[in-house]
C-alpha cells in the first residue's frame, strides 16, 4: 500500500486533485477579529475602512463599519496580523502584531483620533487573550508548546491533556482495542465529565472521525501542525456531533521558505530497567527511530511563476520505526504428557479413562487412544522438559511502523477570496506474537482530501465552505492471516476454512492445571473499509450590532465491516471425562485435549458481512450580539438529523423484543423473534448454517428497512453570556444541549453479527463433544444446539444528549498572562449501554434455563438508551503565551462524574453489563473516568543566556557553548480513577455475561492499612455473597493508586554562521524523569490467587488487591537533532 500511495504519479495526480478542490469552492475554520469603532465621544464611526493583513502571507482584506461602527473579520487563517483603520476626519489607526489563534474571537475596539487619514497612530499589540464574545471553556495549545514539548510518542493528542476538565486514562487499549487501528484505542480521552467516544475530531474544519469506534482517522505530524483547541462547554452551535471538540490547523506556506529535517532515537540501552515485581529480568531488546521532513514556502518554478504573495505550500513526512522484543513466559506440558504419560503428577492426579471409568495403566494413555486432531494441534504448541510454572520461555517480536504524508496548498486569489487544498495519507501496521505461530496484526491505512474556500462576498457578508472526503481502512487478523490455512490443515469435522483474512490457529482453552492455551485468540478477523464524504458551508452577516452566521453540513457515511469473534473456534478442556466418575476427583484438562474430550465448543455459525450507509444533515444558526460595549449575548440553535444506518447488502438480522419483561417464562406470545431486513426476503435464515427451530424468524416484520428509528426532534440551543467588567477581566457563563452520536460498533455491527450468529455447546455424560460433533453438522452424534446467544438495540432509540452549563471568570495579567477561574456541570440523558434482557432470576447454578424471561434465547446483549450520568468541577488555569522566551499552560481541576455505565465499549476498569440488569439504578456510580484531582502544566523556557538574550553574550565562541540553551516540562498528576470489584464467576446463577461483584465483610474500609504493591486492597474486607444472589459492593468504589508522569527535555541550539536563520537543535528528552514506579491497577477479582490458609470458603483470595504492573514504564530516554531554518 505504502508504495502505491508514494508512486510519481499518484503524488502528481493528489497534486491536480487538491487543485480540482480549490476550483469548487471550500473552506477552512480559522479565527476572526472583530470590534468597534468609536470616536473620542464614544459614538460609533459608521463607513471607516478597517484592512487587515496577514504577516506571513500578505494576504489582505479590507471591509467597512456599519451603522453601529462594528466590523467582524470572519474565517481568518491564524497567524499574525496587522490592523488598520481608516477614515476621513480622524488619524489612521494602525494595530501590529495582533496574534489570531485557531477559533479565536479577538475583541479590538479603536477609538479614533481627529486628524488627517495620512497621520498614523500606531499600536503594538499581542492582541488580547480573553475571550470576551462567547461562553467557550477552551483551550489553544500553541504551536511553541506542540513542537516543543517533549512528548513519548510525538503524538499531539497527548497535549490535549493540558486543557481543564480533561482526563487522559493511562493507556489501555479497552475491549476492541486493536479494531481501533493502530494506537488509537490507547487515547482514552475524557472531557467534561463525557464518555471517551464522545469527542468529535476535526482537521482543518472536516471531519477526522472513523464511525467504527470515533476514533481519529488521520494523525498528522507535530511538525505539520500550527496549533489546536480544545473545546468543552457551552461553545456556538457551528459545532455539533459530539460534547467535545477537539480542533487541528495544519500549518500553511508563506512568503519565506521555512523547513525542518529531524530524527529522534531510543533503545533499550537508554533506558532504565523495568519495576520488577518478582524476579530480576534482564531489558527487552528495543528501537525506536521517528525521522521526517517539514517544509513551505511559495510556490516557485524559476523563469515561469513566481506564486509570493498568491500561492504557497506545506509538505511534511514522519516515519516510526519501532522494534520491539519482548521474553515471555508460559505454563506448558512436559515432554512426556505430549506422548500422553501422566505419571508426573502422579499420586496427586488420577487420570481416568472415559470409556471405562477406570484409572489408565500408570497414568498413561495409549498411543492408540490420542486424537488424531489433537496430535495435529501439537505442532502449533510447545513443551518442557520439567512441569513447573512459567517453564517455557519465548522472544516475542512486537513490529510496529507508521508512515503519514501532508501536502497543503494556499491559495490567495484576491483580497476577496482565499483558497485552501490539503492531501494526507498514512500507513500503519503493528504485530505480536504470542505462543508458538500465534499472534495478531494490525493493518492501517488512510487517505483523507480537504478543500475549503474563504470569500468575501461584501462588507458585511463572508462565506465559507468546506469539502472533506476520509478513507480508513484497518484489519485485525492473525499472523497467519493470508498465508498458513491451519484450520484446513488440521482438519476439524465440518469446520470450513474460511477466506484467507479469517486463517489462524484453533483456540485451544485448559480450564485447570494452569497451561497457557494454544492458538490465536478468539478475537477477529475484523476489517473495516469506511469512507466519509463531507460538505460544510457558513455564511457570516454582519448587521448592526449583530453577527450571525447561518450553514448547514452534509455527511455521507460508509461504515462497511466483515468479520466476527470465534471464527476459528474456542474448545475448552478442563477435568471433568477424565476425573473419577465415582467422586469427580482427579482428572486432567490436558489429558482430555489428547482425549478428544472436549467441555465447551464455541463457534461462529459464519463471518459477518455488512455495509452500513446513512447521509447526515446539520443545520445552525448563531447571533453575536454586541449588546453594549460590555456586553455581548450569543445565541445560537443546531439541528441535527442523524438517522440510523441502513445495511445495503439488506440481509440485517436483529432481534425484535415485543415488550422487554424480567420475570420468569414469558408467555410464547410475548417472546422476542429475529427481523430480517426487508420485506422481500423469502428465507430469514438465508446465509445462516444454524436454524433455530424454537425462535421465530420473520422478513420485514413491520420494521423500517434499517430496523431503528430514526429521530427528528433533535434540537440543540445554545446561550453564551459574556461581560467585560474592564478591559482585563471577563465573566462567562452559558448553557447548551449537546447531542452525542454514539459508536457504530456496538450498535450496528454487533446485530450484523446475529446472521453469523454464535453457537456454545457444552459437553454432557449423555452426549458428549468430541473433535466429531464439535461443530454442528459434523458426522458424529449431534449435541442439541442450544438457544442462540443474541446481539441487538432498542428499535426506538432516543438519541443521546447533555446539558452543559458554566460559569467562568477570566482575567488577563500584564499583556501575556491570563488566569482563569469557572465551574462546569452537565446532566446527561439517554446514554447508551449493554443489559442482558434475558436475564435469569438469581438462583441454583444447575437450573439457569427455567429462570430465564424468554426459554426460546440464551443472553440478549441489548444496547439500552437509558443509562445517564452527571458532572460537576471547578478549575483554575493560568496561562502565560510565548514571550521573552517563555510559554507556560497549567491548570488544576477538582472533579466528580457519575453515572450508571462508561459506555458500550469501555476502557477502564470497570464491567460492561450491569451486575443485575433488571436494576439499572443499582449501576449508578463513579464515572470510569472520574478522576477527583488533576493537575497538568506543560511549559517552554529559553534561558537567558546568549546573543541578544538578557544576560548578553557577545563572544562566538563562548555563546556557541553557553547560549541556545532551553528547557520543558509535560507533567500530570491526578488521582486514581475507580476499580470495580468482581468475584471472577457468576455466582448468582443468571447466567450474566459478566462475572458478579463481591459483598462486603463489615471490617476494614477496602483498603489495606499499609498500602503497598504487594497489597492495595484489604480482603478482610470483602467476601462473596451466598450462592444465588448478588454480592451488596457497588460499581467502581474502589480507587486505583494515583498517577503521575513528569517529562523533561533539555534543548540546545546552534546557529549555524553561514546563514541567519539556521538551526541545528540537539534534544534530549526523559520521559518518567525520576524513575519513580507509576503502579498499575490492582488485580480486582476478590477470589483470584490461592485461598488464605483456614479462611472460611467465600473469603477472598491472596492474590487479591495485588499490583503487578505499573502504568507507565521506568525512565525512557530519547535523543533528538533537528535541523530547521
Amino acid at each position: 500500500m505504502r508504495k502505491r500511495l508514494l508512486s510519481t504519479p499518484y503524488l502528481l495526480a493528489s497534486v491536480a486533485m487538491l487543485c480540482i478542490f480549490a476550483v469548487i469552492g471550500v473552506a477552512q475554520t480559522g479565527g476572526e477579529i472583530t470590534g468597534l469603532i468609536t470616536d473620542s465621544s464614544g459614538a460609533a464611526v459608521a463607513g471607516a475602512t478597517i484592512t487587515v493583513t496577514n504577516k506571513a502571507t500578505g494576504a489582505a482584506r479590507r471591509i467597512t463599519t456599519n451603522t453601529e461602527g462594528v466590523y467582524t473579520f470572519p474565517s481568518l487563517l491564524p497567524g499574525v496580523y496587522e490592523l488598520k483603520v481608516e477614515q476621513a476626519g480622524f488619524k489612521t489607526a494602525q494595530l501590529d502584531n495582533i496574534r489570531v489563534e485557531v477559533q479565536q474571537t479577538v475583541r479590538l475596539d479603536v477609538t479614533m483620533e481627529v486628524g488627517q487619514v495620512g497621520e498614523t497612530v500606531t499600536i503594538t499589540s499581542n492582541s488580547t487573550l480573553l475571550n470576551a464574545e462567547n461562553a467557550t471553556v477552551g483551550t489553544v495549545i500553541e504551536n511553541k508548546i506542540v513542537t516543543e514539548l517533549p512528548l513519548n510518542g510525538r503524538q499531539y493528542l497527548n497535549l490535549v491533556a493540558l486543557s481543564p476538565n480533561v482526563n487522559v486514562l493511562a493507556p489501555a487499549a479497552g475491549q476492541a482495542g486493536a479494531r481501533q487501528g493502530g494506537e488509537r484505542s490507547q487515547q482514552a480521552i475524557s472531557a467534561g465529565g463525557q464518555r471517551i467516544f464522545y469527542g468529535y475530531y476535526t482537521l482543518d474544519g472536516v471531519n477526522n472521525i472513523d464511525v467504527n469506534f470515533n476514533s481519529y482517522v488521520a494523525l498528522p505530524s507535530i511538525d505539520a501542525i500550527q496549533e489546536f483547541k480544545v473545546q468543552i462547554g457551552v461553545y456556538p452551535a457551528e459545532y455539533g456531533h459530539q460534547s467535545t471538540q477537539v480542533n487541528v490547523l495544519t500549518k500553511s506556506g508563506g512568503n519565506t521558505y521555512h523547513g525542518a529535517l529531524f530524527e529522534f532515537l531510543r533503545n533499550d540501552k537508554l533506558d532504565a530497567k523495568q519495576y520488577q515485581f518478582t524476579s530480576a529480568r534482564p531489558k527487552n531488546p528495543f528501537k525506536w527511530n521517528d525521522y521526517g521532513f517539514e517544509l513551505d514556502g511559495p510556490v516557485r518554478i524559476p523563469k515561469l511563476f513566481n506564486g509570493r504573495d498568491k500561492l504557497f505550500f506545506m509538505s511534511n513526512y514522519e516515519a516510526l520505526r519501532r522494534r520491539q522484543s519482548v521474553l515471555n513466559t508460559f505454563t506448558v506440558p512436559t515432554t512426556k504428557m505430549f506422548g500422553g504419560d501422566f505419571s508426573e503428577i502422579l499420586p496427586s492426579t488420577i487420570i481416568y479413562d472415559p470409556n471405562t471409568g477406570q484409572p489408565f495403566a500408570g497414568n498413561i494413555i495409549p498411543t492408540n487412544r490420542i486424537d488424531p486432531i489433537s496430535a495435529k494441534f501439537l505442532k502449533y504448541y510447545n513443551s518442557a522438559s520439567t512441569l513447573t510454572t512459567n517453564n517455557f520461555a519465548q522472544t516475542s517480536s512486537q513490529p510496529f511502523n507508521r508512515d503519514g504524508f501532508v501536502l497543503r496548498l494556499d491559495f490567495i486569489e484576491s483580497s476577496k477570496s482565499q483558497w485552501m487544498g490539503r492531501y494526507n495519507w498514512g500507513d500503519e501496521n503493528n504485530s505480536t506474537q504470542g505462543i508458538n505461530l500465534a499472534g495478531t496484526k494490525v493493518l492501517t491505512n488512510y487517505e483523507q482530501y480537504t478543500g475549503s474556500n474563504t470569500r468575501t462576498l461584501t462588507s458585511t457578508l463572508v462565506n465559507d465552505a468546506r469539502f472533506g472526503y476520509t478513507r480508513f481502512f484497518n484489519s485485525l487478523g492473525t499472523l497467519s492471516a493470508g498465508s498458513n490455512d491451519v484450520v484446513s490443515a488440521i482438519g476439524i469435522p465440518n469446520q470450513k476454512p474460511g477466506a484467507p483474512i479469517t486463517w489462524g490457529i484453533p483456540n485451544v482453552v485448559f480450564n485447570g492445571g494452569g497451561f497457557t492455551g494454544i492458538g490465536d485468540a478468539n478475537d477477529g478477523p475484523f476489517a473495516n473499509n469506511n469512507n466519509t464524504l463531507q460538505f460544510v458551508d457558513k455564511l457570516s452577516w454582519i448587521h448592526g450590532k449583530h453577527t450571525f452566521a447561518f450553514g448547514g453540513e452534509y455527511n455521507r457515511q460508509n461504515f462497511n465491516q466483515v468479520g466476527n469473534q470465534f471464527s476459528r473456534g474456542v474448545f475448552t478442556f478442563q477435568a471433568s471425562a477424565t476425573a473419577n466418575p465415582a467422586n469427580g476427583t482427579g482428572g486432567f484438562s490436558f489429558a482430555e485435549f489428547l482425549l478428544g474430550r472436549i467441555f465447551v465448543s464455541t463457534n461462529a455459525a459464519a463471518i459477518a458481512d455488512a455495509k452500513f450507509q446513512r447521509n447526515v444533515f446539520h443545520t445552525f444558526i448563531d447571533d453575536t450580539w454586541k449588546v453594549t460595549p460590555k456586553l455581548t449575548l450569543s445565541l445560537g440553535l443546531r439541528y441535527e438529523l442523524t438517522p440510523p444506518f441502513t445495511n445495503t447488502l439488506g440481509n440485517y438480522f436483529a432481534v425484535y423484543l415485543p415488550k422487554i419483561q424480567f420475570n420468569a417464562n414469558v408467555p410464547e406470545a410475548d417472546w422476542p423473534y429475529f427481523v430480517r431486513q426487508g420485506k422481500n426476503c423469502t428465507d430469514p435464515y438465508q446465509g445462516l448454517s444454524i436454524r433455530w427451530t424454537s425462535t421465530k424468524a420473520v422478513c420485514g416484520g413491520g420494521l423500517n428497512n434499517n430496523l431503528k428509528e430514526t429521530k427528528y426532534k433533535s434540537f440543540a440551543p445554545r446561550l453564551g453570556v459574556a461581560y467585560s467588567l474592564d478591559d482585563k477581566t471577563v465573566i462567562r457563563a452559558g448553557f447548551g444541549i449537546f447531542f452525542m452520536e454514539d459508536i457504530a460498533n456496538s450498535v450496528y455491527f454487533d446485530m450484523a453479527r446475529n446472521i453469523a450468529a454464535r453457537v456454545d455447546l457444552t459437553s454432557t455424560t449423555a452426549l458428549p463433544i468430541t473433535w466429531n460433533n464439535a461443530i454442528p453438522g459434523g458426522s458424529g452424534s449431534f449435541v442439541q444446539v442450544p438457544p442462540p446467544f443474541a446481539l441487538t438495540a432498542a428499535y426506538s432509540h432516543a438519541t443521546p444528549y447533555t446539558i452543559q452549563y458554566l460559569l467562568n471568570v477570566q482575567r488577563q495579567l500584564g499583556s501575556n498572562w491570563s488566569l482563569e477561574v469557572g465551574y462546569l456541570g452537565s446532566q446527561s440523558h439517554h446514554l447508551y449501554g449493554f443489559q442482558n434482557v434475558n436475564q435469569a432470576l438469581p438462583g441454583p447454578l444447575n437450573s439457569i434455563n427455567s429462570r430465564r424471561p424468554y426459554a426460546n434465547f440464551g443472553i440478549i446483549s441489548y444496547v439500552n438508551d437509558g443509562f445517564n450520568g452527571s458532572y460537576n468541577s471547578g478549575s483554575m488555569k493560568l496561562t502565560r503565551r510565548f514571550s521573552q522566551g517563555i510559554s507556560l499552560t497549567t491548570n488544576y481541576t477538582w472533579a466528580k462524574s457519575l453515572d450508571n455505565a462508561s459506555g458500550t465499549r469501555t476502557q477502564g476498569l470497570d464491567t460492561l453489563f450491569p451486575q443485575d440488569s433488571r436494576c439499572l439504578r443499582c449501576e449508578r456510580g463513579l464515572s470510569s473516568f472520574d478522576v477527583r484531582h488533576r493537575w497538568v502544566l506543560g511549559g517552554v523556557f529559553e534561558l537567558p543566556i546568549g546573543k541578544g538574550k538578557l544576560l548578553d553574550v557577545t563572544n562566538p565562541v563562548a555563546n556557541g557553548f553557553i547560549g541556545g540553551w532551553q528547557l520543558s516540562a509535560n507533567t500530570t498528576i491526578q488521582s486514581g480513577v475507580p476499580q470495580s470489584l468482581t468475584i471472577g464467576i457468576n455466582n448468582a446463577g443468571t447466567n450474566n455475561p459478566l462475572p458478579d461483584r463481591p459483598s462486603f465483610s463489615g471490617t476494614g474500609n477496602g483498603y489495606a492499612a499499609n498500602r503497598t504493591p504487594s497489597r492495595w486492597y484489604d480482603p478482610a474486607s470483602f467476601i462473596v455473597a451466598p450462592q444465588g444472589s448478588f454480592g451488596n459492593i457497588g460499581r467502581n468504589t474502589m480507587i486505583t493508586p494515583h498517577f503521575q508522569a513528569i517529562d523533561m527535555a533539555v534543548h540546545k541550539q546552534f546557529h549555524l554562521g553561514y546563514k541567519e536563520g539556521h538551526v541545528l537543535q540537539f534534544r534530549l528528552e526523559a520521559f518518567n524523569v525520576f524513575n519513580h514506579p507509576v503502579w498499575g491497577a490492582p488485580n480486582g477479582n476478590v477470589l483470584a490467587g490461592a485461598a488464605f490458609a483456614g479462611a472460611p470458603a467465600n473469603a477472598a483470595h491472596q492474590g487479591f488487591g495485588v499490583i503487578s504492573s505499573t502504568a507507565l514504564p521506568m525512565r525512557q530516554l530519547q535523543l533528538g537533532l533537528k535541523y530547521s531554518f
